[in-house]
């Protein structure tokens, strides 16, 4: 019996084409929950930039995996946290300092940034949520950061990489890079909220398009790729459904009898 599905948001749950959420998968969120189902985002935003869209205001996730599995959350407590060392964070500062680019610093509650350019703005017009405010970074050697963005040549880069000593990076467009802890990533995270709900792998499906919901996928029962997901997420999903404008995810949950 399945108890819970996580969902990527971007490209699964949220449109790239309209930046709406489709009636068929609030419909079909909402059926989830009327049957018990838990409903958990796995996504690489933050909780902010979740929550600016409307269809938040009349929908609760049970639980949050955010900024790809570094701080998982319900109404209630905290499930996981896992920040990004400060040896790391300083070095990542010192680099920024040296050879300026711009870079989103994330904490658990805020998002900042250190200055914008056209490739952010334009960024961030396609993700369809408000730029990080530009403050003073160099507050992020005093608070947990949970994850960076910096936008960066593969020069940059790869400087970037040697000067660090425990993260990994991923690249989700041609001019910006997530920055995450060495142990990090969207499974831990379902890893971590598996643990908090007592679930058996098996009880679970996933949904996902993009190369960072591959570690979703094949931590799940069955992992779902919609059909606007990259090739290599559809090559190793348990299925491959239609894209989020084709109503991907409500068709998919018909399929396995999920819902009616």
């Amino acid at each position: 019996m399945i108890r819970a599905i996580f969902f990527d948001f971007d490209g699964t749950i949220l449109s790239h084409t309209t930046k709406q959420v489709p009636d068929s998968a609030m419909y079909a969120l909402n059926q989830l929950k009327k049957q018990g189902i838990l409903t958990i985002v796995a996504t690489g935003r933050h909780i902010t930039e979740i929550e600016e869209f409307d269809f938040c205001q009349n929908f609760k996730f049970d639980a949050y995996i955010t900024l790809n599995g570094q701080y998982c959350f319900n109404e209630t407590e905290t499930i996981y946290s896992n920040p990004v060392s400060k040896n790391d964070v300083d070095a990542i500062l010192d680099h920024i300092q040296e050879d300026p680019y711009p870079c989103v610093f994330v904490e658990k509650d805020r998002q900042y940034m250190n200055f914008y350019t056209d490739s952010v703005i334009e960024e961030y017009k396609k993700l369809g949520t408000s730029l990080p405010p530009l403050e003073n970074i160099e507050r992020a050697r005093i608070q947990p950061i949970y994850q960076l963005s910096p936008y960066l040549s593969e020069k940059q880069e790869k400087e970037l990489f040697t000067r660090c000593h425990d993260i990994k990076i991923d690249r989700w467009t041609d001019y910006v890079i997530d920055v995450l802890p060495a142990i990090g990533g969207k499974d831990i995270g379902v890893q971590k909220v598996m643990e908090y709900y007592d679930l058996n792998h098996k009880e679970t499906i996933g949904f996902g398009d993009a190369t960072n919901d591959i570690p979703l996928l094949k931590s799940v029962g069955i992992g779902i790729c919609m059909g606007n997901g990259k090739e290599e997420v559809k090559q190793i999903a348990d299925y491959v459904t239609d894209s989020v404008d084709e109503n991907g995810l409500y068709n998919a949950l018909k399929k396995y009898q999920i819902i009616k």
